[in-house]
């Protein structure tokens, strides 16, 4: 089921002024801080994922699926989505673990 508009919102908001978006992908949205993902957005739920850089700040978090089978991601309910600074933090720290997007060079397209 397609993620809510006015939760898309809600989560953007949450995130403001970072430099978050978001991208839809496979009916659900990926989001990335500084353009380095670090969760995903699934039934109108946000999912963090689970690196040990951040082991302290997503301990608390229960666990779940983004889809049947997938590893485990750190579910952020209501109440936490509302604490900003802890979800600033979060965000900045995971982002910092994953590697960047290869940068694409000019007409480096499909060959």
């Amino acid at each position: 089921m397609p993620n809510a508009p006015e939760t898309l919102e809600r989560i953007q908001d949450a995130f403001d002024p970072l430099p978050v978006r978001m991208r839809a992908m496979f009916g659900e949205h990926a989001i990335y801080c500084d353009d380095r993902i670090f969760g995903f957005i699934c039934d109108d739920t946000l999912l963090l994922k689970l690196v040990p850089e951040a082991e302290e700040l997503t301990a608390a978090l229960p666990r779940g699926e983004a889809y049947p089978g997938s590893k485990p991601y750190g579910i952020v309910d209501d109440d936490r989505l509302g604490d900003v600074e802890w979800l600033h933090e979060v965000a900045q720290t995971i982002a910092a673990t994953q590697p960047p997007k290869p940068a694409r060079g000019r007409g480096a397209g499909p060959r």
